[in-house]
């Protein structure tokens, strides 16, 4: 489909699937499953079971960026809370005191804290409104303007340091015929469906300060059913016009 790697999302990955990374050369994103709620309890135990992760899947090269903390889930308050803030500083200055080579993602998606890339989340449908929201990289990076409806890139008191820009969730296109759900409005056929894939990916690929990006996502997963393959791994769209957009 011409994609280089997998974010592995909310899931610590089984060795044996890191190990055929290594051979096939996946790269791969490893990301920590969220705390339910901010307490010291979930401190405890997050910081604890996240070393036990980085010393366990440190040794496997297909592993290229650590992500302990997703879209704010477990820190909600984030955005404004310092206790909160200062916790996602230490998970990341502990991550390099273990693994200083790898990139560390604090909080991908928004909200960002120190952070080795500014990943964004964005489920805007039309490639038209995606380009025009990330057309001014100052609106972004400096918080003056919000994305995905109303979120910002950096925590309060934080800012941008020049660090790479990737748009690490979009898309999630579904079928009107699934039972499930995805984001924005279903498509009615394998048409529409790649004419919408092809507009969104073809406007991030045209913002010259983003680096890369990560389709949701490749497969159907239970109730959610945005994959480009369905559960069974059974392709739902010609994946040779997927590579064609990806690589063209």
């Amino acid at each position: 489909m011409g994609y280089n790697g997998l974010r592995k999302h909310m899931k610590i990955e089984d060795a044996r699937f890191l190990y055929w990374c290594d051979v096939k050369g996946m790269l791969v994103w490893s990301e920590m499953a969220a705390a339910y709620e901010y307490n010291d309890e979930a401190v405890e135990r997050f910081t604890k079971e996240w070393m036990e992760v980085v010393q366990q899947q440190y040794n496997h090269p297909c592993i290229i960026t650590w992500v302990p903390f997703n879209e704010s889930w477990g820190i909600q308050n984030i955005i404004h809370d310092e206790r909160q803030q200062k916790f996602t500083e230490g998970i990341y200055h502990l991550t390099k005191s273990i693994d200083p080579y790898r990139p560390v993602i604090t909080n991908d998606g928004w909200e960002h804290t120190i952070s080795d890339i500014l990943t964004l989340h964005d489920y805007v449908e039309r490639g038209e409104d995606l380009y025009e929201t990330y057309k001014d990289k100052n609106s972004i990076t400096g918080s003056s303007g919000t994305y995905n409806e109303w979120k910002f890139a950096f925590a309060n008191g934080y800012s941008y340091k020049g660090q790479p820009i990737i748009i690490s969730e979009f898309g999630g296109i579904a079928y009107k015929s699934e039972h499930g759900w995805g984001y924005g409005d279903q498509v009615d056929n394998e048409e529409d469906f790649l004419k919408r894939f092809g507009s969104i990916t073809g406007a991030i690929k045209a913002i010259p300060f983003i680096s890369g990006y990560c389709y949701t996502q490749v497969t159907d997963v239970q109730h959610e059913v945005n994959g480009l393959l369905n559960e069974d791994r059974k392709p739902k769209v010609d994946l040779e016009k997927i590579r064609e957009i990806n690589l063209g």
